[in-house]
C-alpha cells in the first residue's frame, strides 16, 4: 500500500511538471469568440485552465446527480426491505388456534 502512495505521488509530480512547462511555454494571446463581434484576448494557458475548470464542474455536477439518484433508489429499496421483513415476521408469528 505504501508503494502505491509513492507511485501516485510520482505520477502526480510528473503531471505537475509537464503542466508547468506547458504553461510557461504557452503565454501567447489567443482570441476567444463568444458571439458575432464579442471576443476577448487571453493567454492560451488561461483559456485551457478555464476550460479544464468548466469540465471539472460539469463532471462533478453529473456525478452529484447520479449519486442523488442512487441514494433515492437506495432509500426506496431499503423501505421495500423493511416491508418484506415485516411481512415475513407476520407470516412466521404463531397464529391463534382456529377450531
Amino acid at each position: 500500500m505504501r508503494t502505491m502512495k509513492f507511485l501516485y505521488l510520482i505520477v502526480f509530480f510528473l503531471i505537475f511538471v509537464v503542466a508547468l512547462l506547458f504553461s510557461l511555454l504557452n503565454w501567447h494571446l489567443v482570441d476567444i469568440y463568444f458571439y458575432k463581434d464579442f471576443s476577448i484576448s487571453i493567454p492560451l494557458v488561461l483559456a485551457l485552465t478555464l476550460e479544464l475548470l468548466v469540465g471539472i464542474v460539469i463532471g462533478f455536477s453529473v456525478r452529484a446527480m447520479r449519486i442523488m439518484k442512487l441514494k433515492s433508489e437506495h432509500a426506496k429499496l431499503q423501505q421495500k426491505l423493511i416491508q418484506a421483513e415485516e411481512e415475513i415476521r407476520s407470516l412466521r408469528a404463531p397464529q391463534g388456534n382456529e377450531t
